[in-house]
């Protein structure tokens, strides 16, 4: 079995401080139907929630009334896309369905706590600051509310984790090609 992964040694090194006198949500993915986010776009603005919400990804001329939503754009460079996860304390996945979503352990990478649905329980596996939410608004409140009061020992479960690394990932492969299994 081989675990994907893009994290190197950046994705651990230099952690900031998160600031906790706003919830700050972020989105990285595509604007697609089958990633949630639309339907995750409604719920946040009937939940009105003292929050903001940032997405990363190609903007779509979606029309977002919302002054609590930020288009911040695609973002390849590594960098970059670390001082954002770096600048929000909680990433939303709101996946329908997903494999083996890299942005989940990008965001534990950075001690940060995920959101996800139900739907997409199963990529949970075991891992800390993973919190399964049901698609809707008091369960999506009760869920913030609870990582909020929770955080700091949030952050040191997270700590705990064994996330796959892209230096694993070639090891994995290299054992594949030579048939060894160390």
């Amino acid at each position: 079995l081989i675990h994907p992964s893009r994290l190197d040694d950046e994705w651990f090194k230099n952690h900031k401080e998160v600031l906790l006198d706003k919830i700050k949500l972020l989105y990285v993915g595509r604007l697609s139907a089958e990633k949630g986010i639309y339907e995750f776009l409604k719920m946040f603005d009937e939940a009105k929630l003292n929050a903001e919400l940032s997405i990363v990804g190609e903007e779509n001329n979606s029309k977002i009334s919302n002054k609590n939503v930020k288009f911040l754009g695609y973002v390849s460079e590594q960098q970059s896309l670390i001082d954002i996860y770096d600048d929000h304390n909680i990433m939303i996945l709101p996946s329908f369905t997903e494999a083996h979503p890299y942005v989940v352990d990008e965001c534990l990478a950075r001690k940060r706590p995920v959101i996800i649905f139900e739907d997409i329980a199963y990529v949970v596996k075991g891992k800390k600051g993973i919190f399964v939410s049901k698609r809707d608004i008091n369960s999506f409140l009760e869920t913030v509310k609870y990582i909020t009061q929770n955080y700091h020992e949030i952050q040191k479960q997270i700590e705990k984790n064994k996330l796959p690394t892209k230096k694993d990932m070639l090891k994995q492969i290299s054992n594949i090609v030579s048939g060894s299994n160390s």
